[in-house]
């Protein structure tokens, strides 16, 4: 098993094709199966460290294919993909451990930065699990956010959701209040609305991002790169704009946990931030250990 192997999982034979070459041209060897029963066979054989499977296909679906596969190899990282949203869906790929749940047409940009990230995560995670072994420790990640968001409600909102989730919760209602606290807390996670009312602050600083020949910029864009800027470890999640895939590439980009786009259900939210925190988690104890050796 190499550490970039993809196994793709869709009965689409030109959809498949299309992610083979994505994959291909980015340094992935990968192969292509058309049937869930077919892929989970393989993957018992290869070992892949990477599945990506669409929901729907002959035998078993995609969302039994991650059960199966991540009962077989609890490190494997899986990327779901479908054609038609679904929330109960996506809830239900997350919290069975996929990486992400992609929408078709799907984006390259998105695609690839997701699958660095799942990636990523499944070594770090290994990583932990093995010095865990040798030295019997673990750090826990401070369970604080930040919440900036203009509206009023939304902010308490918020607050209500990250309160009940065992969260200690700071407020502001711009990125320059936003960025005001960070900068006195610094907290672990950020969690910023796209769209407010432009700042002074951040307006000034805010260089636009270009992304597909199109500039975007915005204080939700603006704090995201502040904040990053100063505190590269920074967990952040961006909510709400128009479902515009340039900007949520742009987000990614820029180095946003994720971009979710309102209504943001619950369950949703909780779940990427609590996937951010550990990364920025794993990512410091990671440096630690290259420090330290």
């Amino acid at each position: 098993m190499a550490e970039r192997d993809v196994l793709i999982v869709d009965d689409d034979a030109r959809a498949g094709d299309l992610l083979c070459q994505i994959f291909g041209a980015a340094g992935y060897p990968c192969r292509l199966v058309g049937d869930g029963g077919e892929a989970l066979e393989v993957f018992k054989v290869w070992r892949p460290p990477l599945v990506v499977t669409d929901v729907l296909h002959p035998g078993i679906t995609g969302i039994e294919l991650l059960r199966q596969v991540r009962a077989v190899d609890g490190d494997v990282a899986v990327i779901v993909q479908t054609g038609a949203a679904s929330v109960k869906t996506a809830i239900a790929s997350l919290k069975l451990g996929a990486h992400a749940f992609l929408l078709k047409p799907i984006n390259i940009d998105e695609l690839l930065i997701a699958t660095e990230r799942a990636l990523e995560r499944r070594q770090l995670l290994i990583e932990r699990r093995e010095r865990q072994r040798a030295h019997g420790q673990r750090q826990e990640a401070p369970r604080e956010v930040l919440i900036v968001a203009h509206n009023r409600q939304i902010r308490e909102l918020l607050r209500q959701i990250f309160l009940s989730a065992g969260y200690t919760c700071l407020l502001a209602s711009d990125g320059d209040k936003g960025l005001e606290v960070f900068r006195k807390a610094r907290p672990p996670l950020i969690v910023t609305e796209l769209n407010m009312p432009a700042p002074l602050m951040v307006t000034e600083r805010n260089i636009p991002v270009t992304c597909g020949g199109e500039k975007i910029t915005g204080a939700g864009i603006g704090l995201l790169r502040l904040v990053r800027q100063e505190d590269p470890d920074a967990a952040v999640l961006v909510l709400g704009g128009k479902m515009d895939l340039k900007i949520h590439a742009a987000c990614l980009k820029l180095g946003a946990y994720a971009h979710l786009w309102k209504p943001v259900l619950m369950e949703e939210l909780l779940i990427a931030a609590e996937r951010a925190i550990e990364r920025r988690q794993l990512l410091i104890e990671r440096r630690q250990r290259e420090e330290g050796a």
